[in-house]
């Protein structure tokens, strides 16, 4: 990757309780990491600290917007950083994880990406003296590798193995006489002067058993002294090794057991006499058992010096055995006072005291013995679970066709390896078992070390709560014991600097540290000694293998170490095509990958690979493949975008595994015994410098072509100049040597501009050289045939076809060959013509800054529907994709960014665009057909020209960039026509203004009643708002009133699309009747007037329009389409002003509205009975309220109506709501407050709707009826009623005809509270804001309390079952969770919070800020990018809402707009 400091920014969102220890996060020196709040930790202080900034807590960046603020660091060093926050000074951190800053590799003074290292294995013990060293190691060089990798250089054990050390301070027999200084110089030298870097292993987990260090400092080890709980695996471990010796002695031949172990029978004989008779003289169970006699004696002592039963309450039921700590057979004992309380009772079979303590201490005998039984039961287990692994081991070590068949048993090849060193002659186990308790001696019986199949890797084996030994679960290496550091360093001081020591001194000397036995090394001292080594090179490159079997744990390991490369092996694919998904699953993004951000949010990765296409822990290629595997799989490894390595001896064609323990010849030396003809050494060169070439100028992206079951091509890919290599390996994972058939051929995709080489291997005889004793060569039947260069016309291996295609016409297995193509000058001049068009697009800015507000619902937004109405054609649709959300631009954006954020190159809108441009013509195609967009169409289509001739695999990524730009600029100019405050606001309001557009507009046969002609406007035809989509788009199911107005304020209002505002208000008031404006507008010619809020909202919103804008408005003319009840549309109009219009929907309900609906019946609604289409609203004397309705109408928005015979709720309103609806009271008390106000201005006439009844004295009317009324307080009180259920609530109605249903807890009340938070009583107000929050879900809030009998979350409206609840969606407002009313919520929540100030005003801010997070974070991941109408319960999706909401949207528009204004007080 190409680095460019300080330029790059990884954001990491925080959430609540997210511990992501195992998710590996990379970025690169330089970079910064940013931190943001999640949605759970909106309005909460957090505090962000890293390891990278100890002891500090980073900063957040100036601002109140939860959403926009961050802390940062910047990543100056390499390594791994944790980093944690707490919530509200909480002592316990809410979250934590993990980002790793890789580090920086120079060759002198040149960066060596991670990518571009070329690492070769050495075992240092085959190097000889140091001097012969630059000899050997020059193949490195002489085969392009960039690094060295070195086995420890250190004094090697009795073993011989290259990893185990006798002395970590001293260096190898091998080199002679020289010191680490002397290495220090040669490793300098190979960097100066081969520019190669050297990095070796270190083992930290081990020491050779013949340590002198370790006899001197036994604490060092897992023995029998510091751990006492090892002492019976010592005593099995000296069964095994005594039957061993015997059976090698011959001892028990006459059991059919020879000492040489060869067939089944044998291994049967063995099973049987060690389970028989061998392993249960042992008596394992001992080490677990209690003395029954001693203790039952001891128990009887106890319980006669009590003095009498015990009346203590039981301590369970059960005696438990208290295990001895020094593990001695019959050790164990009981907790005496614990026993007592079970033991020691009354008893009613007893008639002395006597008789009493002997049944108790029998009760005691009789349970202690089943517990040892059960302790012999268990003991048994364990034998049998380590005699099954112990017969495993064997059967494969003497008799399986793929083992070593060791044959003799004998010192040299023992039966079963010892789990223990054991310096003492053998005495047999019986004596031996003395030595674990000896204080001296014991502490040399050390435990070896070795790994576990399966285990937990974080879980140290040799500890008190592991079997492993015991159970001889332990692959055992019987040359190394396994090293005790302890918890702390104070544990085992001495190992601790012993091993800081080795590791600094290793640091000094080398650039790069391999952790052997990683996965077995405690996690904390790797984590405290690579720290000791980061002090000493803080750029250290650190690699390791694991085998964990789990990449969750694999990742633990990377995160905590720091692990720059995990290695990875080829070895592991059992094909081409297993191969070919490792070289694209270790490195580098598709070909074609879109274009990301310089800020974005830091991804999940894999760690990053070593990928080696043979380890020297593995067995050669050329016995478990094939020797002309040799080189292609060389070939593809060089194309991974990853670290690659080999050992030493693969590029040599070596026959054998050079074994890291048994192999003593030495490695050949350049010229003297290898050069460059042996092997495959001089195509390596070319592969290596290939593969370092590429990671160099960036051809960081990959695509794997399975071209035949042994052939695969392999594409590096710059996504800057768009230059392209290609290698085509021929692989042989069989032994066999063939020709390719039906091989599909290659596509140029450019020009092809040269090939950078052809190869392959030729076998020149048949017959294998014997095998040389004295060096280590490779076969010499093999050759490589090399042409560098080569031009077009001459290629051996291909034909090219007329520039297009390139075919493969003599490429049998052992072939690579390399192409390079660059881009057509066609295609690179549309690169350049995009890029200049990012830029800079004069002709797309000149088209929008032309286009009037109307035009930008038409580009962004329209749904499928919208489209047919308007323009006569449907949505774009995607083969197997389907049709995006919306027609516009805005229906590609969300597609698009999880695309690139994915990297989903396969999606299959990726597909449609490689395929052809047809969706650059729908875009173009469909701007066009709308009269005002021509020259924005143009302008488009110019910028999406140049793809028609970009390659069609990179369409998509270029297609994307082009429309986000579109979208970019676009969007831009939408907000520049909104509020000014709208553009500096969060990302949640800016997404929020724009998703208004997507409701705004005019659709033919979804307009607006008629406006006077006198109104200026923008367009041909006024927009209106439609309720909701895709359900409520079009036709005469577009306008609410009810909808329209609540939503109005914040959609239209807030974003200062005063005009549209305007146009709505007057339309609707044009078309009032009977002192209604319509529920369904339907054009004013259809009219429906049945509801009783719609006029209301549409009050507040004109009060809310004079309050933003002044009161103009209130001039303005009206064109009433209905100026009588009786009115025909079209037959009698006359113009008003909108005051006047206001005084009569005023005046008829202080007055009474009381009419049947026309053309009442099945024809206006089939699910209503005839007493529903009877509408009535009015004004309470009494008490001023506002009311209306009957039981068998629903006039406010909770309007479901029964329509399931089934159930019996056809006819029947689930929510009739009569009598005073909660939310109408607050909503009259804004209106006439304001015309009180109007009034004593002198902007208005009238003082009232009577001489009695001024604006004030109906509006105090209200007041000081609402708490009393509608207010359930704390304790009972005259107001109470039977059915009362919750206190310190706000009613939802007041006199309905159901009596219960005031009382159930709904949200309505937060209407009320919103537009009128003086209502009453502020702090009475706060209890019921309070009381109310069982009802809040993620997104919305509940429309009833969930503990009422009618609650049911789940809206369904095919439900046609017999619950009559739920049947047909009935529960439409009994449950589910609706977004307007939560946005109401958080506006009285903030109201009311400003009203009582202090800490209510501060948790309102804060509750708030955290609902917001919830809404930001849905907007995100949605395709329509807003917000629903409704969700299930807890926030589940409903699939039959509306997944855009106009109110939805509006009502959380003014609950921001709120909360901005706190912040800038």
């Amino acid at each position: 990757m190409t680095k460019n400091e300080g330029d790059e920014v990884r954001i990491i969102v925080l959430e609540a309780g997210q511990h992501l220890e195992s998710v590996i996060r990379k970025v690169e020196k330089g970079w910064i990491v940013r931190f943001k709040r999640g949605a759970s930790l909106l309005g909460k202080q957090v505090t962000v600290e890293t390891t990278l900034s100890p002891g500090t807590p980073l900063k957040w960046s100036e601002g109140q917007d939860h959403l926009s603020v961050y802390c940062e660091v910047k990543c100056q060093e390499a390594g791994s950083f944790r980093y944690s926050f707490h919530v509200e000074n909480s002592s316990e951190e809410q979250g934590s994880g993990y980002f790793l800053v890789m580090p920086g590799l120079e060759i002198n003074g040149k960066p060596l990406e991670l990518d571009g290292i070329c690492c070769q294995t050495y075992l240092t013990k085959l190097l000889g003296p140091l001097p012969e060293w630059k000899n050997r190691l020059r193949v490195a060089m002489e085969t392009g590798y960039n690094m060295i990798h070195l086995t420890p250089i250190h004094e090697l054990g009795i073993s011989n193995s290259s990893y185990s050390l006798s002395d970590h301070h001293g260096l190898g027999k091998t080199i002679g006489p020289y010191g680490f200084q002397d290495i220090q110089n040669l490793v300098d030298d190979i960097l100066k002067e081969w520019g190669i870097l050297t990095v070796q292993d270190v083992v930290w987990n081990h020491a050779a058993k013949n340590a002198t260090w370790l006899m001197e400092h036994p604490e060092s080890s897992y023995n029998c002294l510091n751990s006492p709980h090892l002492r019976p695996a010592y005593v099995i471990d000296r069964v095994y090794h005594e039957f061993g010796k015997q059976v090698g002695e011959g001892i028990w031949e006459h059991r059919g057991i020879p000492s040489v172990v060869e067939n089944i029978h044998h291994v049967n004989a063995i099973e049987y006499l060690l389970r028989a008779e061998i392993l249960p003289k042992a008596e394992l169970h001992e080490f677990y058992q209690v003395d029954l006699k001693a203790m039952t004696s001891l128990f009887e002592v106890f319980i006669k010096q009590a003095g009498g039963p015990t009346n203590d309450p039981l301590d369970g039921e059960d005696v438990e055995i208290v295990q001895d700590p020094e593990y001695r057979r019959f050790g164990n004992t009981v907790d005496f006072e614990r026993s007592a309380r079970i033991f020691n009772r009354h008893r009613g079979d007893a008639g002395t005291e006597e008789e009493r303590v002997s049944r108790c201490v029998q009760s005691f005998h009789d349970a202690l013995h089943q517990k040892n039984l059960d302790a012999a039961r268990e003991a048994w287990e364990v034998i049998l679970s380590g005699l099954r692994a112990v017969m495993g081991g064997i059967t494969y070590e003497r008799i399986a066709d793929n083992g070593p068949k060791k044959g003799l048993v004998s010192e040299e090849n023992p039966l079963t390896t010892d789990y223990f060193l054991h310096l003492e002659s053998d005495l047999g186990w019986k004596q031996e078992e003395k030595l674990a308790f000896d204080p001296e001696k014991s502490k040399f019986l050390m435990a070896f070390n070795g790994w576990v199949m399966s285990s937990d890797p974080m879980k140290n084996f040799a500890l008190k709560d592991s079997q492993v030994y015991l159970r001889r679960e332990l692959v055992c290496w019987g040359d190394s014991v396994k090293l005790n550091y302890g918890e702390k360093e104070e544990d085992s001081p001495f190992l601790w600097k012993y091993m800081k020591e080795y590791t600094q001194q290793a640091a000094r000397i080398f650039h790069g540290l391999r952790i052997d036995n990683a996965h077995g090394t405690p996690i904390h001292v790797a984590e405290r000694l690579l720290k000791t080594a980061r002090e000493i090179r803080p750029d250290i490159y650190v690699f390791a293998e694991l085998f964990t079997g789990s990449e969750h744990a694999d990742n633990m390991f990377v995160n905590r170490l720091g692990i720059s490369s995990l290695i990875r092996e080829a070895q592991s694919a059992g094909d081409s095509h297993e191969q070919g998904r490792l070289v694209y699953r270790y490195g580098g993004d598709c070909v074609g990958a879109f274009k990301q951000k310089k800020a974005r949010l830091a991804p999940e990765s894999i760690a990053h690979g070593l990928f080696l296409d043979q380890s020297h822990d593995n067995p050669s290629p050329i016995h478990t493949r094939s020797p002309f595997d040799i080189l292609p799989t060389a070939g593809m490894l060089s194309m991974a975008s990853c670290a690659i390595g080999s050992t030493r001896g693969y590029d040599e064609l070596v026959r054998d595994h050079i074994h890291v323990v048994h192999e003593k010849r030495p490695y050949a030396s350049w010229d003297k015994e290898i050069s460059e003809s042996q092997g495959i050494i001089r195509g390596r060169k070319i592969l290596n410098r290939l593969h370092t070439w590429l990671a160099e100028n960036g051809y960081n992206q990959v695509f794997v072509d399975q071209m035949n079951p042994d052939i695969v091509g392999i594409t590096r890919h710059n996504p800057i100049t768009h230059e392209t290599v290609v290698v085509v390996s021929h692989t042989a994972f069989s032994k066999n040597y063939v020709w390719p058939n039906g091989l599909k051929h290659i596509p140029v995709g450019g020009v092809l501009e040269k090939v950078l080489f052809e190869m392959k291997l030729n076998k020149i005889r048949e017959e294998w050289d014997e095998e040389d004793q004295n060096v280590l060569r490779g076969l010499e039947n093999f050759e490589m045939e090399i042409r560098e260069n080569v031009p077009l016309e001459e290629g051996t291996m291909f034909q090219i076809h007329g520039g297009d295609y390139i075919e493969l016409t003599n490429f049998p297995s052992g072939s690579v060959i390399g192409f390079k193509i660059r881009p057509t000058d066609e295609a690179a001049n549309a690169f350049k013509q995009i890029h200049q068009s990012i830029e800079s697009s004069p002709h797309l800015d000149s088209a929008l800054s032309k286009l009037i507000y109307q035009s930008f619902p038409n580009i962004l937004f329209h749904c499928e529907s919208e489209d047919y109405a308007t323009i006569q054609q449907g949505g774009y649709d995607v083969p197997n994709f389907g049709k995006f959300v919306y027609c516009g631009l805005q229906g590609l954006i969300p597609v698009l960014e999880k695309i690139r954020d994915q990297n989903d190159l396969g999606h299959p809108l990726c597909q449609n665009l490689r395929d052809g441009t047809w969706l650059c013509d729908y875009i173009t195609g469909r701007l066009a057909k709308f009269e005002k967009l021509g020259e924005v169409s143009e302008a488009i289509k110019e910028l999406l020209g140049p793809l028609e001739h970009v390659p069609y695999y990179l369409r998509p990524a270029y297609f994307e960039v082009l429309i986000s730009h579109i979208y970019g600029k676009v969007r831009k100019e939408a907000l520049k026509r909104m509020a000014p405050e709208i553009a500096s606001s969060s990302a949640l309001v800016r997404h929020l203004a724009i998703s208004t557009l997507s409701f705004l507009g005019y659709i033919p046969g979804a307009g607006l009643a008629p406006i006077p002609t006198s109104l200026q406007i923008e367009d041909e035809y006024p927009s209106s708002l439609a309720a909701g989509l895709s359900h409520f788009a079009v036709g005469i199911w577009r306008n609410w009133g009810r909808d329209t107005f609540i939503a109005l304020p914040g959609c239209l209002l807030s974003t200062g699309r005063l005009q549209e505002s305007r146009q709505i208000i007057l339309s609707f008031a044009g078309s009032l009747r009977h002192g209604l404006i319509p529920n369904l507008l339907a054009e004013g010619i259809g009219a429906r007037y049945n509801c009783r809020d719609a006029t209301w909202f549409w009050l507040v919103s004109i009060v809310k329009y004079v309050e933003m804008n002044g009161e103009g408005i209130l001039k303005d003319k009206v064109r009433r389409i209905y100026p009588s009840d009786d009115t025909v549309y079209g037959e009698e109009e006359r113009e008003e002003t909108l005051i006047e219009t206001i005084y009569e929907a005023l005046d008829r309900h202080f007055n009474g509205i009381d009419f049947r609906e026309r053309n009442a019946g099945p024809q206006i609604d089939e699910q209503m009975r005839d007493e529903g289409f009877q509408v009535t609203a009015g004004v309470c004397r009494s008490t001023g309220f506002i009311r209306g309705g009957n039981r068998w109408n629903c006039g406010t928005w909770m309007d479901k109506m029964g329509s399931s015979e089934r159930a019996g709720n056809k006819g029947e309103p689930a929510t009739p709501r009569d009598g005073a609806a909660v939310e109408l009271q607050g909503l009259a008390y804004r209106i006439l407050k304001a015309l009180d106000s109007w009034k004593r201005a002198g902007l208005i006439e009238r003082g009232g709707v009577s001489e009695e009844w001024t604006w004030s004295h109906w509006a105090e009317k209200i007041r000081d009826n609402f708490q009393k009324h509608f207010y359930v307080e704390a304790e009972p009180g005259d107001q109470d009623s039977e059915y009362v259920n919750r206190r310190e609530i706000i009613k939802d109605s007041f006199g309905s005809s159901q009596g219960f249903t005031d009382f159930q807890l709904r949200p309505n009340f937060a209407i009320s509270l919103a537009v009128s938070p003086e209502i009453m009583d502020p702090k009475k107000a706060w209890k019921a804001l309070d009381s109310a929050e069982c009802l809040l879900g993620p997104l919305g809030i509940k429309t009833l309390d969930p503990t009422d009998w009618g609650y049911n979350g789940y809206y369904n409206n095919d439900d046609d079952g017999e619950d009559k609840k739920t049947a047909k969606g009935w529960n439409y407002h009994q449950g589910p969770e609706w977004l307007f009313v939560a946005g109401f919520y958080l506006q009285a929540r903030l109201q009311i919070g400003e009203i009582l100030g202090g800490a209510e005003k501060q948790y309102a801010i804060r509750q708030v800020q955290e609902r917001l997070g919830s809404a930001y974070k849905h907007i995100i991941d949605s395709p329509w990018r807003s917000l629903p109408e409704l969700t299930n319960a807890n926030g589940e999706y409903c699939r039959q809402s509306c997944d855009a909401q106009a109110w939805s949207v509006g009502c959380l528009i003014e609950a921001c707009i709120k909360l901005n204004s706190f912040e800038e007080q």
